[in-house]
């Protein structure tokens, strides 16, 4: 017997699952299936059932985040054979939302089994409530006020908080309205928003059930549409970030139809949260006479109307030499040259729909004058992005948001527009002339960051590009360029992000892997850098690596701590300060351990064997004997020992903990010619497709070494494709 049942509940901690007790009699045995919404999506459980316990379990999550709720997806099933309750079993660390939708749905099919009835929608109580949810940002809660009317929602509403400003928006026009309309708590998280969602939601529930309510009844989902959908344009621009905005705008400018689409339920994409591009010799600035500019090279001085911010030949060719290994060219220096001739001016025609950018700077103490900042930082990218669709609306072109493509379609060997799904389900087929992919790489898919780089790093950044563009165009022939090539990293932070001591306890693990004081080993054992530079050179020895201290040092760390602060960029709760002891350190390296990214072992030997892998016991006795302020092989400052000493070769026991270099986005991507239409394995040129911005991006880049570091590359490279794919493309069509 089989029972699939409908209810879904809700996924996140502050729901309290009541005690279960077995019905008298014991369960009817048969399979039993329930779902619930996790951190990133929809999660199902499948149990089969005897009259006493569990006897075989799966749970699917297809759109949890893998190295999140991925880990409860993966673990729960063993966890669950054998249970008579669903209160035997713990959560995952590091997992809790995935976590507990998991359980709740446990619980449903306990009920099931028992033949007790589904719970049905109780009246809230008339009032206004209050509480706090925890977003994207780790530091600072989201206080939400819940109004209840008539047994209803009536309003919600997001105080003061951390999340970024384009992600709150949509969530607060989005989100809140469906949690209201539909009176329920199991809405779909919004894609691209996911964690500000899903902290909306955990201050709504957290609100209502501190005052006593029983929110059980209030966890029936959005119905999924059956409908279908058709739909004809000259132009499709797949994905609204920044390549996509630029093609969609240029291709207006021509007067051909244009449709462009995005899977998230906001524009913007990834470029709505990056700090500028590169803008070579912008002529609108170069104009401009400014006072105490920072030269990165002559130093800060008065510039003069008409003066240039870099020698772009110089940088042209110092780019080509970068590119080059043993004489032979690895990127495509046409294509290098447009970024660098084109920037510019493409920046200013961006100033022309509502973008604002401040003059070019040293990037990271660079020497090259070409970043530019948006004026008012990432608080207004949002608003400029919102300013460019509201002219590109007023040409004449539409657009389609919460739409994901799927598949290239193609006929005889022509692509002729894309498979999409909305997100109430809806199957959407757009015919096109021509399909411009601009949907960011594939740094979401840890399928196809294996697939394409051979191994997956962990993502800070956007889930959404999840290169399912790029997978359909090689799937159908296309060539890619560079693909394999290093992914853009510039931070590094443990491999699970601690969040349930306080923000200093919770950042040990955190400055601990990124301190130069620290000895750092690679997966197999080997010491690979001077610790000094760990957060910048991480990702050249893969997707993680292991910091290792003896006894001796962790004694130190908890009545000292470190000399300096240590500290991240990103997904730091404020790091260790320097000088400051580590006085819980063994209850955070206790809590660690069991989550699974920290080892204690009592010797060397039983340290590498807890890591296993590719960790070698003898690389690592090794790494510990070289480790020495006298003469160290990468060049080690002998003040960085001064604190901690060296890993004692023969101690009590042994911490190693696991840090990962996080990535902000691929690199590599589609192979394609100067005006970016994406060419097949022969080199010839696919008919209707083109590719911009990070999914052809590997065309800058020699696939044996990583992204340039001359500031915003990345970005003025999307917007520069962006735009001339969009004009080429509508040229073909008018003629």
């Amino acid at each position: 017997m089989r029972k699939v049942l409908s209810l879904v509940l809700c996924a996140c901690l502050m729901f309290s699952l009541s005690v279960f007790s077995c019905a008298e009699g014991g369960f009817t045995p048969g399979e039993y299936e329930a779902s619930a919404p996790g951190f990133g999506g929809t999660v199902t459980v499948k149990l089969t059932l005897d009259e006493e316990k569990v006897v075989a379990a799966s749970v699917e999550g297809k759109d949890e985040t893998p190295t999140i709720g991925g880990l409860a997806v993966a673990q729960f099933p063993d966890r669950l054979v054998g249970i008579a309750s669903p209160d035997e079993v713990d959560a995952v660390s590091g997992a809790t939302f995935t976590s507990t939708a998991i359980k709740n749905a446990v619980a449903t099919i306990f009920s099931q089994a028992a033949g007790e009835a589904a719970a049905e929608a109780a009246p809230l109580a008339d009032g206004s409530y209050s509480a706090e949810g925890f977003g994207f940002n780790l530091t600072v809660r989201m206080p939400v006020t819940v109004e209840v009317k008539d047994g209803k929602l009536a309003s919600i509403e997001v105080g003061e908080n951390g999340e970024t400003n384009g992600f709150i928006q949509t969530v607060e026009n989005v989100f809140v309205p469906r949690l209201i309309e539909n009176q329920s708590l199991a809405i779909d998280a919004l894609t691209g928003a996911t964690a500000t969602c899903n902290g909306v939601r955990q201050g709504v529930e957290k609100a209502l059930t501190d005052a006593g309510m029983d929110l059980s009844g209030m966890y029936t989902p959005m119905e999924k549409s059956t409908a279908t959908e058709e739909y004809e344009t000259d132009i499709l621009v797949v994905g609204m970030g920044s390549s996509g905005t630029t093609a969609a705008l240029s291709a207006a400018e021509a007067g051909v139809k244009v449709l462009a689409i995005d899977k998230a339920a906001k524009w913007g994409g990834t470029g709505a949260t990056t700090s500028g591009p590169a803008n070579i010799n912008p002529p609108s600035k170069v104009a401009m006479e400014i006072p105490e500019w920072n030269d990165p090279v002559q130093g800060q001085h008065d510039k003069a109307a008409g003066e240039k911010f870099v020698d772009a030949e110089a940088l042209y060719e110092t780019w080509l030499d970068y590119t080059t290994i043993d004489g032979v060219q690895g990127a495509k220096p046409e294509l290098i040259a447009k970024v660098i001739d084109e920037s510019g001016e493409t920046c200013d025609w961006l100033e022309s729909y509502g973008f604002e950018f401040g003059p070019p700077l040293g990037f990271v103490g660079g020497k090259w004058a070409i970043f530019s900042s948006y004026v008012g930082g990432k608080a207004l990218t949002e608003n400029y992005f919102k300013a460019a669709y509201d002219k590109y609306v007023e040409m004449g072109g539409e657009y389609m948001l919460e739409t994901e493509a799927t598949d290239l379609l193609f006929e005889d060997g022509c692509c002729v527009g894309v498979k999409a799904v909305k997100a109430d389900g809806t199957q959407v087929t757009i015919h096109a002339k021509a399909v411009l992919c601009c949907s960011g790489g594939y740094a979401g898919s840890q399928e196809l960051q294996k697939r394409f780089q051979g191994e997956a790093y962990k993502l800070y950044g956007m889930y959404t590009n999840d290169g399912k563009m790029i997978a359909s165009a090689v799937d159908n022939g296309a060539a890619t360029y560079s693909i394999g090539i290093y992914p853009m990293s510039h931070f590094v932070a443990p491999a699970q992000i601690t969040t349930c001591f306080d923000f200093a306890d919770n950042d040990i693990p955190y400055g601990l892997i990124c301190t130069a004081e620290g000895m750092a080993v690679n997966r197999e054992g080997n010491r690979f850098i001077n610790e000094s530079s760990i957060s910048m050179e991480a990702f050249y020895q893969g997707s993680e690596f292991y910091y290792v201290y003896s006894a001796e040092q962790i004694d130190v760390l908890r009545e000292q701590g470190l000399s300096a602060n240590a500290s991240g960029r990103y997904l730091s709760q404020g790091g260790i300060v320097a000088d400051t002891p580590l006085t819980n350190i063994d209850a955070v390296i206790d809590h660690c351990v069991d989550a699974g990214f920290v080892y204690k072992a009592a010797t060397l030997d039983e340290l590498a064997e807890q890591i296993g892998g590719e960790m070698s016991a003898e690389n690592l006795k090794a790494s510990v004997a070289g480790y020495t302020p006298d003469g160290d092989a990468f060049g080690k400052d002998p003040s960085k020992f001064e604190r901690l000493g060296v890993v004692a070769p023969d101690s009590e026991y042994y911490v190693a903990f696991t840090g990962c270099p996080y990535i902000y986005s691929t690199c590599g991507g589609l192979d394609v010619n100067e005006n970016f239409q994406v060419l097949d394995t022969e080199g010839e040129v696919i008919p209707g497709l083109f590719a911009c911005g990070t999914d052809s991006m590997g065309v800058l880049f020699n696939e044996n070494k990583a992204y340039t570091n001359y500031g915003g590359c990345a970005q003025g490279y999307c917007f520069v494709s962006g735009r001339d794919a969009g004009a080429f493309a509508a040229q073909t069509i008018v003629g």
